[in-house]
Formats: C-alpha cells, structure tokens, sequence
C-alpha cells in the first residue's frame, strides 16, 4: 500500500483511487475528496500517454490544493460556540418571534 498524501502522515491510505489514509478523508470536505477519487480513476483509465501526464498533474494539484485545506491543528477541528454577542436573544416560551404580545394596546 501506499502512504497517505498529507505531508508528515505516514498510515496507508485508504484505497486504489484513495490518496488519503482513513483519518484524513473524514477530515476532508466531500467534495473535495470526490473530485480526487474521479481525477484518480480517470487517469487510471486513460491510455493516452499525453492525456494520463496531465491528468496526473492534475491529481497532484489537487491532492496539494485538498491538503491545505486541513487544519493545522486539532484545536482548529473542535466545534467552538458561538460568541454571545452572535446569539440570538431568546423569545418568551410559547410566543413566536414577531407575534404581537396579548393585552397590549397600538
């Protein structure tokens, strides 16, 4: 098997048309991580040898592009919540928001 293709990982990677061991491709947007699988498959296939060059270019701009998009860090991957000045005030219990108060007059 091969290495994963984040710099400094060293488990195997997950598949044939997989760079990235298990651990980074849940780190890893979806999208992202398809557009890698299908350039894989892709220039796995090709049996042009001008077309499988390019296409493996491609797959390494991309592999370089999806690493940098990884946290440095694990504090950076843990949920923070949201600031209180970014809450939203809470309504009284039972009343929808923007709903006149009863008993009161215009």
């Amino acid at each position: 098997m091969t290495n994963c293709a984040i710099p400094g990982c060293r488990r195997d990677a997950a598949g044939r048309h997989q760079p990235f061991c298990v651990d980074h491709y849940f780190q890893l947007p979806k999208p992202y991580t398809g557009l890698v699988t299908r350039t894989s498959i892709e220039c796995s296939r090709a049996e042009d040898p001008d077309i499988k060059q390019h296409l493996q270019e491609q797959l390494a701009g991309y592999i370089k592009s999806v690493a940098a998009k990884l946290p440095s860090s694990g504090a950076a991957t843990a949920p923070q919540a949201a600031p209180d000045s970014a809450r939203r005030p809470a309504s009284a219990p039972g009343v929808a928001a923007g709903a006149p108060k009863q008993g009161s007059l215009l």
